[in-house]
């Protein structure tokens, strides 16, 4: 990945990288879009999720974002009623001006789940622990309903669990 030899991998500090020409860059363009110090934690926190690719953002909402990009208007979510607060305020301050619908459920309970989807349902969202009363989800519980679902995903958000003591993705 990196020439150096170096055991601790170098941080990248460039902001630009030279390109060949206009739009043929050799791997990195900016830094805003990626860089060698970014790839190499995405690697390493996939590696330590047991994932085949990881992401790196600047916050977890800039995260949450994201993931909702993937739905389209007329797309429903199935969130966690105990949500961390930007999240249940940007499901139903944001999400819902591009309208995407949510549906706010105790998912403690994977029956909730189960009873929320509906045929329009793309992304069930939970958080374990959650924030701030660190509930607990049962995400494998949940994970077995939304694998019912050939066109539903699932997100775990895990901010207050480390990958040493709960592995969503396994």
């Amino acid at each position: 990945q990196w020439v150096s030899k170096a055991v601790i991998p170098p941080i990248s500090l460039a902001t630009t990288f030279k390109q060949k020409g206009p739009g043929q860059h050799c791997g990195y363009e900016y830094s805003r879009s990626g860089n060698p110090t970014r790839q190499c934690l995405e690697q390493c926190l996939a590696a330590l999720e047991n994932g085949k690719y990881g992401l790196a953002f600047a916050s977890g909402l800039a995260a949450t974002d994201c993931i909702t990009k993937l739905l389209q208007t007329g797309d429903h979510i199935v969130s966690m009623d105990d949500v961390y607060g930007g999240t249940n305020r940007y499901f139903r301050q944001v999400a819902s001006r591009a309208g995407i619908e949510t549906s706010f459920v105790d998912c403690t309970d994977a029956k909730n789940v189960a009873a929320a989807i509906k045929p329009n349902t793309k992304m069930v969202w939970i958080e374990t622990p959650t924030n701030p009363t660190l509930r607990v989800v049962d995400i494998q519980a949940v994970a077995d309903i939304v694998k019912q679902h050939k066109d539903i995903f699932l997100v775990a958000d895990n901010t207050f669990m480390s990958a040493y003591f709960q592995r969503p993705l396994n």
